[in-house]
């Protein structure tokens, strides 16, 4: 900080020490208020073209800009100013003080990066989430309207009877592990909407540890996709796919409607619809496997001349 007062009618002006290290000049050289615009950042000097024309009218200055100092360092200042009126209470004296802002300014815009990237991250994420350091209370932004489940619904461990029943052991077991270790979280999952509807999500987190190593919270996102988890696909990708026709023609035999075929097979019914349009054969060949195996547990069997038979399963009670 610095402080500096001048004389309106003839310009000269003393400044303190603290002025001059500010500007990064040698204390006791001679300086004027309106010499400050020649240190002034380039993009800034339209802030200060009037500084010394307000100051002698009377009018108190608040202004932020950059200068850049003799050693090429730029720094932002704040030049702040009062009037001291004389006996006419005309414009006398000039006195004010000169701070150096960088700091606040840094850390101001670096808040704006983290929240620009947080607002180019939500067109990519379907939901955030944070549970506490035990691993069990759900604070979420969007969970009820993503499953119909409230806050108490979801406390401790309740948002698992949202996860489709197969994948609830390894989710709570994957989960549990990651708790216990403090370990970045990763899996994918089937969710049941509001709707009823299993649909694929990517969920992720990670542990925010306070100092001495113990877990505040976990914070998390989820990424809706079609995609099954890696395991799920053989290595050599010999996978058996299923052609668009024997879909319809499947469905039609089931007599199942497209939400019929979502819900027991986890694809979300738009990526359905274009599958039996032809269009993701080649590129979700995991959303096929799922829907081919919804299928053939209800003993549908797939030709490769693209035909589909058909064999009642046996209950256990008919056998």
């Amino acid at each position: 900080m610095g402080f500096w007062s001048c004389d309106v009618s003839s310009g000269k002006c003393w400044p303190s020490t603290g002025f001059y290290r500010i500007l990064g000049l040698q204390p006791g050289t001679p300086f004027e208020i309106s010499g400050i615009a020649q240190q002034v950042h380039p993009e800034d000097r339209v802030l200060v073209e009037d500084l010394w024309s307000m100051i002698r009218l009377g009018v108190p200055v608040n202004r932020d800009f950059r200068i850049i100092r003799s050693d090429r360092t730029v720094r932002w200042i704040e030049l702040r100013s009062e009037i001291v009126l004389d006996q006419h209470d005309k414009p006398s004296r000039a006195i004010g003080m000169l701070l150096d802002v960088t700091a606040m300014h840094e850390s101001r815009h670096a808040l704006e990066d983290m929240l620009d990237r947080q607002k180019a991250m939500g067109s990519l994420v379907s939901m955030e989430w944070r549970i506490s350091g035990d691993g069990t209370s759900l604070t979420q932004s969007n969970w009820n309207g993503l499953t119909g489940q409230n806050e108490m619904q979801a406390a401790g461990g309740g948002w698992l009877a949202a996860v489709h029943p197969e994948d609830q052991s390894r989710v709570a077991s994957d989960w549990a592990r990651a708790v216990s270790t403090n370990s970045p979280y990763r899996n994918n999952l089937r969710i049941r909407r509001a709707d009823g509807i299993y649909e694929w999500f990517h969920a992720r987190a990670v542990p925010i540890i306070k100092k001495g190593g113990q877990t505040h919270e976990w914070i998390g996102i989820l990424i809706r996709t079609d995609e099954i988890h890696a395991s799920h696909l053989p290595d050599d990708h010999s996978y058996q796919t299923i052609m668009p026709a024997q879909i319809r023609a499947a469905r039609a035999i089931l007599e199942w409607t497209l939400d019929d075929l979502s819900r027991i097979s986890g694809v979300s019914v738009s990526s359905i619809r274009r599958i039996e349009a032809g269009g993701e054969r080649v590129t979700r060949p995991a959303s096929l496997i799922a829907i081919r195996e919804a299928f053939e547990k209800e003993g549908l069997h797939f030709q490769d001349d693209s035909s589909v038979s058909f064999s009642r399963v046996r209950t256990n009670a008919e056998s």
